[in-house]
């Protein structure tokens, strides 16, 4: 007769193919090691929290025990003593440049705040098709205003003489005449970083546009226009069959100005292309989807300076613009074979 041989619970083992007997293994434990079971089996999981469903075994001291308040409290310790050392070094860079300069009071401030961003905005354009802004300074031509040519390149491939860059109010409305009398010297015009002009004179050019049959860009980024000139712009592009090239970045604009734009396109087959990114108001996705859709009805429009938020809607407008592409492609074709054909048929 073969001697029992005792089993405890810490060297009883099993192959996973065979079945467990219940019986026999607790028969195999000590006293002990059944007291030990009798306890974690006493235990309801749900009674306790999850890191302590079992003993430590862990040889670490503990440090003591978590506390939430502490924790958030220190966190917003180390924010503000970010905060105050990144002020402390900005207001002595501001010092260093600025030496003995007085301290400017909360309105000051505020202007200053203001021109950077206009600044930022001057600067800031649409990533894809990005062309400079030219600056606001002018001088006076015989063939007409044009840039100084100290800065930035003029938004368009025309000769810099056909382009009217106004400074003062009286060039302004020397401007807007000559738009009204379709004055064929100007097929540009550019009112781009024009400090306070009126949002009425933007809609006047915009008006004056319609009927006019010379100019080809029309520029006014940066001259806080809003949805009132969006909407007479979308008013001119429906009946304006010249211009080519409408900028109207950085400024004022709400997703309702911008949809009156995108919507005149059904309209118009001579734009090709349409800037208005960098907006103080954010369009939104459901802005973006109705762009698309209204965007999908026009079959003209080769460039778009506006950068989609989400990648659907920015997914779908590359689509139409190289659809739009491949179709002025496909025309170009098709007007050079037939003037080949009428060369060879007078020849």
């Amino acid at each position: 007769m073969q001697k029992k041989q005792h089993t405890s619970m810490s060297n009883f083992s099993y192959r996973k193919d065979e079945d467990i007997d219940e019986d026999e293994l607790l028969a195999s434990l000590t006293g002990e090691e059944l007291q030990e079971l009798e306890k974690i089996m006493a235990i309801e999981p749900d009674e306790i929290p999850a890191g302590l469903r079992q003993d430590n075994q862990t040889s670490r001291r503990a440090t003591g025990t978590f506390s939430r308040d502490a924790l958030l409290k220190y966190w917003e310790n180390e924010t503000n003593r970010s905060i105050e050392d990144s002020m402390d070094e900005g207001q002595t860079d501001k010092d260093e440049a600025c030496g003995t300069e007085e301290p400017v009071d909360n309105e000051d401030k505020r202007q200053q705040h203001d021109r950077g961003h206009k600044q930022r905005g001057e600067a800031k354009s649409s990533n894809q098709n990005t062309t400079d802004l030219s600056d606001h300074n002018s001088n006076v031509d015989k063939g007409g205003w044009k840039p100084n040519g100290t800065g930035k390149r003029v938004l368009h491939h025309t000769d810099s003489n056909l382009t009217v860059t106004p400074e003062r109010q009286s060039d302004i409305d020397k401007i807007l005449e000559k738009i009204l009398s379709n004055d064929a010297s100007v097929i540009s015009v550019n009112l781009n970083n024009i400090e306070n002009i009126s949002q009425a004179v933007l809609v006047s050019f915009a008006n004056a546009l319609i009927s006019n049959t010379q100019v080809e860009v029309f520029s006014l980024a940066n001259t806080h226009a809003d949805d009132q000139v969006a909407i007479a712009l979308a008013k001119m592009l429906e009946r304006n069959r010249r211009i080519t090239n409408l900028n109207v970045e950085s400024n004022f604009i709400s997703g309702k100005g911008i949809l009156a734009l995108i919507g005149s396109l059904q309209h118009n087959t001579t734009l090709l292309e349409l800037r208005f990114h960098n907006q103080r108001h954010i369009c939104g996705g459901q802005v973006e989807m109705e762009m698309v859709k209204l965007l999908g009805e026009n079959t003209t429009l080769l460039k778009l300076g506006y950068q989609f938020d989400l990648p659907g809607p920015r997914m779908s407008a590359t689509g139409i613009l190289t659809r739009n592409q491949d179709r002025q492609r496909q025309r170009r074709l098709e007007q050079r074979r037939q003037r080949d054909n009428l060369e060879n048929t007078s020849s």
